[in-house]
């Protein structure tokens, strides 16, 4: 990986046993969130869809040194900040429109609808109890009209036989089939009363079911409207769109975090002319490829250098001088700090802030597609009569694997007396661990470490 002009370059390794096609894409995944990712490769199909002529034709394949044209890309730091900058606004109203939602009288309209539905629930029941009633007794009827029929039609058919024998005993006759209807007309009347009463019984039903129903219809109508708190927030776009907006927002600043790139470097400096060891540690956090931030830990020989003053004023001449100034310099072992704010212009690096526990400023300058990188640091403005000015070269001769050289104290060609210090010159070397390189010394280690444990046990 190296920068090829102000964009970013990938070299990718294919086995000889895969191809990949014109249509192959790749995507950049984070394997946690805290800036693990690895870049996914989809070798593409062996046949697509041409888009000049919509009709299926044969892939490419790509050659070697060939370029991915689909390549998705990432969200930048910047983005992350103003869409944070964005969502709290859109929060505050979702809370708001919340707020009055849970403070309106949803409760009392639920209980209201409940209670209509059971009112209508208890005289549907009773309505479908009259009825198989109703159905009984007009069974019942039916079962007994063929018997009086039948009887009937005998009484006929014995008078016509012999009319003339019993028409002195036809009153009795008579009055047993006048009887017999009679009985039957009167329970038909009762049935007739009973159906009636249970009809007109079930139209207060009926006018309660219609109310509840316009009552039933009325509301959806309210909700369908958008009118009211209900309305509302079902139909309200407004509340929708907060919503996914408001998701879409911590879905890109999740994914802004999980870019966020971590080089550890590990560099040693051999000074020829003090024959001593200079040590750093560094670590550069980089959310987005144009800038990143620098944090060492360094080791110097030369110490960490204090200065202190005493200013003495007397009045006696046997004592010394009226004003006296005394300078105390203490060089101590303790370990110095640096913290700067890089920018990347083209094949320019500026860095500006603390430089080993002083101030001061940097430049980088990229060479070869990164492969040589020139390096001019200025710091440490009062340790010597001039301020201290280093100026290296890097080479990575190998992935990640620097050698460097270069001169310290360019411009002090003496050490200063006390303070030390001075022209130097030195060579060294560096290397560097990515996240992807951590994580793989991590799990080593691991492994390492759990096969010596079950081993001593």
């Amino acid at each position: 990986r190296r920068l090829h002009g102000n964009k970013a370059r990938v070299d990718v390794l294919i086995e000889r046993s895969v191809t990949l096609y014109e249509n192959a894409s790749v995507t950049k995944k984070s394997t946690s969130i805290m800036g693990g990712f690895y870049l996914e490769i989809d070798p593409g199909s062996p046949t697509m869809i041409d888009p000049k002529t919509g009709k299926e034709r044969r892939s490419r394949i790509l050659k070697s040194g060939e370029r991915i044209m689909f390549v998705l890309e990432t969200t930048s730091v910047g983005d992350i900040v103003e869409k944070v900058g964005q969502i709290m606004p859109e929060v505050k109203k979702l809370v708001v429109e919340v707020r009055k939602l849970a403070s309106s009288n949803i409760k009392t309209l639920v209980d209201n609808t409940n209670k209509a539905i059971t009112t209508n629930s208890d005289s549907l029941n009773k309505l479908l109890k009259k009825l198989d009633s109703i159905t009984t007794d007009v069974k019942a009827v039916t079962a007994m009209a063929p018997r009086d029929v039948h009887m009937i039609l005998s009484d006929i058919k014995a008078t016509t036989r012999n009319l003339r024998s019993i028409v002195g005993r036809t009153g009795s006759k008579i009055d047993g089939i006048g009887d017999t209807v009679s009985v039957s007309l009167v329970k038909l009347s009762k049935l007739i009363d009973k159906l009636d009463g249970s009809l007109n019984g079930s139209k207060a039903i009926v006018s309660n079911t219609k109310d509840i129903t316009e009552n039933v219809k009325d509301i959806t109508d309210k909700i369908r409207k958008g009118e009211g708190t209900v309305g509302k927030f079902i139909t309200s776009s407004q509340i929708a769109d907060d919503v996914e907006k408001i998701t879409g927002d911590v879905k890109n600043l999740l994914g802004g975090f999980s870019n966020i790139e971590t080089v550890v470097g590990l560099r040693s400096e051999y000074n020829l002319m003090a024959n001593t060891v200079k040590t750093y540690i560094s670590v550069a956090i980089s959310p987005r490829q144009d800038k990143y931030y620098l944090v060492e830990l360094i080791d110097d020989p030369r110490g960490m250098r204090n200065t202190s003053y005493t200013v003495t004023r007397t009045d006696n001449p046997e004592i010394g001088p009226p004003l006296y100034r005394e300078e105390k310099i203490t060089v101590t072992d303790a370990f110095r700090i640096t913290f700067m704010f890089a920018k990347k212009i083209d094949i320019f690096t500026f860095r500006f802030g603390i430089k080993e526990s002083t101030g001061g400023a940097g430049m980088d300058i990229h060479l070869l597609d990164n492969k040589f990188q020139l390096n001019a640091d200025i710091f440490d403005f009062s340790a010597n009569i001039f301020p201290r000015v280093k100026i290296g070269l890097q080479w990575e001769f190998y992935r990640r694997m620097f050698l460097i050289a270069g001169v310290d104290d360019l411009m002090n060609e003496r050490p200063r007396t006390g303070a030390g210090g001075g022209r130097d010159y030195f060579i060294g070397a560096q290397v560097r661990f990515t996240d992807e390189d951590l994580k793989s010394l991590l799990m080593i280690a691991g492994s390492a470490i759990g096969g010596f444990t079950s081993g001593s046990k």
